[in-house]
């Protein structure tokens, strides 16, 4: 299926990235699970505290290696990432305060190319470092918290015995300081000491979570404005694709149905007095054309808005398309999963993806079976649309300004705020994907 398609805006970011959560009402930094956490990340901080620390250090002194340097700078960044994952699930499971996810730049080039400028964009983002100032602030003072509790502890067990010892000895040395009713005393002393570092100690972990991992106020303006930009240039992109597609179908189905229709009623005319039966016969083939015509109109009427969807619902417009699409030669299978009616422009917008997409199938594909599957997720408030076909691939994104298909598709969703991507490859099969905000 080899379709044109508007190349995707810079400023597309990572769905899951630009999701977030909301603040958990009932946070939970102190407890047994937080104390655990502490524990287990200054046991696993004694070694891996070095390792990310040696790599950084290794690429910057192998800066005059470009090779050294590169390949430092590549596994620093994807530990570093893999860090930031991994203490996000950790904040969540052990706090529960579900912080937001800052907003992170994908790149718009594909390939090695893309790859590359993937990098630079992490490397070079604000994220990134807080991500690893976040973990090595946390590993030093979980480090340092466990590390004082538990020498509270050894205090407490040798502290009593080695003053028992040094009273009994005959020759101490001068050391006979500390009695052993004192030592007993200190030992009860250093072991509340311990247990209430290791309870109290967690709040500071989650002070440290709730300062390093959410998205800065700037940042979130920045991605917030930078959303709104490139909706709006969707939605001018979109409707400008629209008006294109609109003058293109009355230009090349309607206009000149309604002109064969004017031109054989003015032959009908010319035979009226003369030729009576050919007069009749030119009238029942204007009656032809007029009927075609407003097929064609009505065509045109439900590819701006149609009535049905307006009416009865998303899933109810989709199981037309879906017949549409059978009569069209394409045996298609819908699987439609909505609760409850979603606002107008999310249905709209869902819609004209899978009525494009099934048409674009019908015309260039070939191929011998469809699957439309709609569902709405209510934790992320979105609506996930896939169309896919086992036809021919190789769906591509070109900048033709003429080109509606695929492309107006990226532009429209892109003005919903959506995501919008085509897997195609040249052996097929292909699946377009559209996942849609619902919320406000």
């Amino acid at each position: 299926m080899v379709l044109d398609t508007a190349p995707v805006s810079d400023t597309v970011t990572d769905a899951a990235d630009t999701a977030g959560h909301s603040e958990a009402p009932h946070p939970r930094p102190i407890g047994r699970v937080p104390t655990a956490s502490m524990i287990t990340g200054a046991a696993v901080a004694t070694v891996w505290f070095w390792i990310p620390l040696s790599i950084f250090i290794l690429g910057i002194s192998s800066i005059p290696s470009v090779i050294g340097f590169a390949l430092a700078t590549v596994v620093f960044v994807y530990l570093i990432r893999g860090v930031d994952w991994v203490e996000r699930m950790r904040s969540e499971a052990v706090f529960g305060m579900g912080i937001a996810v800052p907003p992170r730049r994908a790149s718009h080039y594909t390939g090695f190319q893309g790859w590359l400028h993937q990098l630079w964009l992490d490397i070079s983002s604000a994220r990134f470092w807080k991500a690893a100032a976040h973990h090595y602030l946390r590993m030093v003072y979980d480090l340092l918290a466990v590390g004082i509790a538990f020498a509270l502890v050894a205090f407490a067990v040798l502290g009593p015995a080695a003053a028992a010892a040094i009273e009994q000895s005959d020759d101490d040395a001068g050391l006979s300081f500390l009695p052993v009713p004192v030592a007993w005393l200190l030992a009860l002393v250093a072991v509340a000491a311990a247990v209430a570092i290791l309870i109290v100690a967690p709040a500071v972990d989650a002070a440290i979570d709730r300062w390093l991992l959410p998205p800065s106020s700037t940042a979130a303006l920045q991605h917030q404005v930078s959303a709104l930009a490139d909706a709006r240039e969707g939605a001018v992109s979109s409707a400008q694709t629209e008006r294109h597609r609109v003058e293109r179908d009355l230009h090349d189905s309607v206009q000149p149905r309604l002109v064969s229709l004017a031109m054989t009623i003015g032959l009908a005319q010319t035979k009226l007095d003369t030729d009576l039966p050919a007069a009749k016969t030119l009238i029942a083939e204007a009656h032809d054309d007029a009927k075609s015509a407003l097929v064609e109109l009505r065509n045109v009427v439900r590819g701006i808005a149609p009535t049905i969807l307006s009416d009865r619902g998303l899933d109810a417009a989709l199981s037309a398309v879906a017949q549409r699409s059978q009569n069209m030669g394409v045996p298609t299978s819908l699987e439609v999963h909505l609760p409850r009616r979603l606002p107008d422009e999310v249905e709209a917008c869902a819609y004209f993806v899978v009525a494009e997409a099934l048409t674009n199938v019908a015309k260039h594909s070939g191929a011998t079976q469809a699957i439309v599957t709609v569902r709405y997720d209510e934790a992320s408030d979105q609506l996930s649309v896939s169309v896919f076909d086992n036809g021919a691939g190789g769906a591509r994104i070109t900048s033709d300004e003429d080109a509606t298909g695929l492309r107006g598709l990226e532009e429209r969703v892109r003005a919903a705020r959506g995501t919008f991507a085509v897997s195609s490859p040249q052996s097929g099969p292909t699946i377009v994907t559209a996942v849609l905000p619902c919320g406000s």
